[in-house]
């Protein structure tokens, strides 16, 4: 129940975001020049000069996001049959439990690098992390 529940949130929040859309929007950048992607997504987290004269730029993006923390009540049903003298019974008793979800901490992460050529124009890209997606 925990991991359906939880598997709810990460939809709840993502909507209808994937990777291969996020990975659709990345293929948009090839052959943009460099300043028209720096004025999009902000100035590079990091940038590396390759030996060829090539340029890596890298965008990093942290995210933590909390679950649990909280209580709830779930019904508990107890069935009962027997026999007093001649006659048979059966019944019902539910009684509620109470129950705590402990408060989880998940850490978000995509690190996108594009690889710049001598002439300023996006020629690739890479990602890796497990929140690269895009709606």
């Amino acid at each position: 129940m925990r991991r359906i529940l939880l598997l709810l949130i990460c939809l709840a929040l993502s909507g209808c975001a994937t990777t291969a859309k996020y990975e659709t929007k990345l293929n948009t950048w090839i052959g943009v020049s460099e300043d028209a992607l720096i004025a999009s997504w902000g100035v590079p987290d990091k940038e590396y000069r390759l030996s060829d004269g090539k340029k890596a730029i890298e965008f990093v993006n942290k995210n933590t996001i909390l679950t649990g923390g909280y209580t709830y009540t779930m019904p508990q049903t107890t069935y009962q049959t027997g026999r007093v003298g001649d006659h048979t019974y059966s019944g019902t008793s539910t009684v509620y439990v109470t129950q705590s979800e402990p408060m989880r901490k998940y850490k978000l992460s995509c690190k996108t690098s594009f690889v710049i050529d001598k002439n300023g124009k996006t020629e690739s890209w890479h990602h890796e992390g497990n929140n690269c997606v895009s709606n």
